[in-house]
């Protein structure tokens, strides 16, 4: 738990309902302060809003309005003394509600527990340690740039080296060349960017909650004497092997969707399946084949691939799919009611023995796992294959799954097979 002061306190940890979607906007500046005075009044009403549960909008910024800043940020004389933050928080209040809150944060972002976990984040300050902040976390992010009558807009699907490289140590300066506002000679790119930014939030948002058509502006950099300069270079997809299922855990009403068709074996439903693998919410994986009616079966390679295969009522089979590598670290599979080893699945785990690590049944309230073990205290079977799996009971899911002080690996044999067999498949 970290506190600051004047403040309510921010944690590393984010639990929050269904449909409650966390933004944070670091900067309150010329682009700051435009963004979020767009954003708000555009979310204040209407089927965006009534499609979430809640909606905040979480502001960082440490500075304080003064005379200089009224020429190209927004706000009025009376702000003068304030905390940016708290002004544009008050001027924003006709459009705020229980349903859209706008939260002043008066401090700046140094470290990641300076602000609270969001869905979508936004930097709209000159601040590279703020910008290294939200491009090393667990977010989609857009950081907003702009000097004089251009900006540069990059976002997380831009190639990382890129962003690395467009983030050095520098120090932090207005958006406004030198004696601009003295000399009156405002440029207002910094508008062009609080746009892109309230098009990029309010898109993104759309996407979020299920929206397919929602398309967010592309990453780019653009002036407005010119136009548009380029586009930034995007990351290239990595080329997965075939079946495989990238773990992304979607929004619930658009699983929901997708759970209320026939095509109950589409895309959005794998990642989803595959995303709560990879988070180790195995109930929730369960609840889906039960609400399928349909058994359900995530594979785990050796170099953390995800394979999702959805079975029938009564059957679901482990096929691991071309280019998967072995030893696979995880087999799990879900059962109507309760779980137990079926004579299907023992000779799946006899079958794969030396090429499996882990292999989980699931119920509606519990899971039993078997672990490949070199003496097992209880194994599966006295002799054969199965000797070398463990026995063990049942677990309730209150207990953290696949929890490792059950587990007598044979570690260094299982690496150096690991190396023989990828050395094989090299060859």
């Amino acid at each position: 738990m970290h506190t600051n002061n004047n403040s309510e306190p921010t944690t590393l940890v984010k639990i929050a309902k269904s449909y409650d979607y966390e933004i944070a906007i670091i900067g309150a500046g010329g682009i700051g302060s435009h963004l979020v005075s767009a954003l708000v009044p555009a979310l204040h009403r209407g089927d965006l809003l009534m499609s979430t549960e809640r909606i905040t909008i979480r502001m960082y910024d440490s500075d304080m309005v003064s005379e200089e800043n009224l020429a190209h940020q927004r706000f009025m004389p009376d702000d003068m003394g304030k905390h940016k933050v708290t002004a544009i928080a008050e001027s924003m209040a006709p459009f705020t509600s229980d349903r859209l809150r706008l939260v002043a944060c008066p401090w700046d972002v140094r470290e990641a527990s300076d602000m609270k976990p969001a869905d979508i984040t936004v930097v709209a300050v000159d601040s590279a340690v703020a910008r290294r902040v939200v491009h090393s976390s667990d977010t989609i992010f857009l950081d907003l740039r702009c000097l004089g009558d251009g900006y540069v807009a990059l976002d997380s699907s831009v190639d990382p080296d890129f962003v690395i490289k467009m983030t050095p140590d520098q120090p932090a300066r207005s958006c406004q060349h030198e004696d601009a506002i003295s000399s009156g000679n405002i440029e207002f790119g910094f508008l062009l960017a609080a746009a892109h930014g309230a098009q990029w939030v309010l898109q993104s948002l759309r996407w979020m909650i299920g929206q397919s058509l929602a398309m967010p502006p592309y990453p780019q950099s653009a002036n407005i004497t010119f136009g548009t300069l380029g586009r930034l270079p995007e990351a290239e997809e990595k080329i997965e092997p075939k079946g495989c299922d990238k773990p992304k855990i979607h929004p619930s009403n658009l699983v929901n969707s997708c759970l209320g068709t026939d095509d109950y074996d589409c895309e959005v439903i794998r990642e989803h399946i595959a995303g709560l693998a990879k988070a180790g919410r195995w109930q929730e994986i369960w609840a889906i084949g039960d609400r399928l009616s349909r058994e359900v079966s995530v594979l785990i390679d050796a170099e953390d691939k995800f394979y999702v295969d959805i079975g029938t009522s009564g059957e679901v089979k482990m096929s691991p799919p071309m280019g998967a590598k072995v030893p696979f670290k995880l087999w799990l599979h879900s059962h109507p009611k309760e779980a137990y080893w079926s004579s299907t699945d023992l000779d799946t785990i006899a079958s794969y023995t030396s090429l499996l690590e882990r292999a989980a049944v699931l119920g509606h309230d519990h899971y039993k796992q078997t672990v490949f073990s070199d003496s097992p205290e209880s194994s599966l079977e006295v002799d054969g294959p199965l000797s070398s799996w463990t026995s063990e009971p049942t677990v309730p899911y209150e207990d953290k799954p696949g929890h490792e002080s059950s587990r007598r690996r044979r570690r260094s044999g299982i690496r150096r097979r690991r190396g023989s067999r990828a050395e094989e498949e090299e060859e």
